[in-house]
């Protein structure tokens, strides 16, 4: 992640057609060659998507419970769910399945993103970009990243601590 001066998140360098990660629509034979080939996404790249379809369709009026930020591009968040909705609509325009897009995708996403109490944009107004602190993280034990994932270290019965803090305890005496 690129971070400015005043610890804004900032773009990196632009991808190659091959690195943009657009998800791949129902296959179609190729001619003679029997191999599939991905249909051509209807825009190049997220802002075009952007400014070209979704904000045009998606218009509120905001207060209330909803916020915006013209400087989206500068919320890390705000990009990676807008690319997200952005390879879900290519998808979905490819395979036909629009109303599960607007179902599963663009509103739930919409919900966060316009969030004025919990989303990237909370701090800021339509027409002003206020960062955000990135999530404060403490330093972990390394020992936790031993064991099998998305489980809490068993914690020892004759010790009752957790066997991965027994693990790196300095022993006593």
């Amino acid at each position: 992640m690129l971070l400015d001066e005043d610890g804004d998140w900032e773009p990196g360098p632009a991808l190659d057609e091959d690195e943009t990660g657009s998800a791949p629509g129902p296959a179609t034979a190729g001619p003679g060659r029997g191999e599939q080939e991905a249909p051509k996404p209807v825009y190049t790249d997220l802002e075009t998507w952007l400014r070209k379809h979704l904000s045009q369709v998606i218009r509120r009026r905001f207060g209330g419970s909803l916020t915006w930020c013209s400087q989206w591009y500068r919320h890390a968040e705000a990009v990676s769910r807008l690319n997200a909705m952005w390879q879900e609509w290519e998808k979905a325009v490819a395979e036909g399945t629009m109303s599960n897009w607007w179902l599963y995708h663009c509103d739930p996403q919409l919900a966060v993103l316009m969030s004025k109490d919990s989303g990237p944009f909370m701090a800021c107004k339509p027409g002003e970009h206020r960062a955000l602190e990135p999530l404060p993280l403490a330093d972990s034990d390394p020992a936790l990243w031993l064991g099998s994932a998305f489980s809490d270290p068993a914690p020892d019965p004759a010790t009752g601590s957790s066997a991965a803090g027994a693990a790196t305890a300095p022993s006593s005496g």
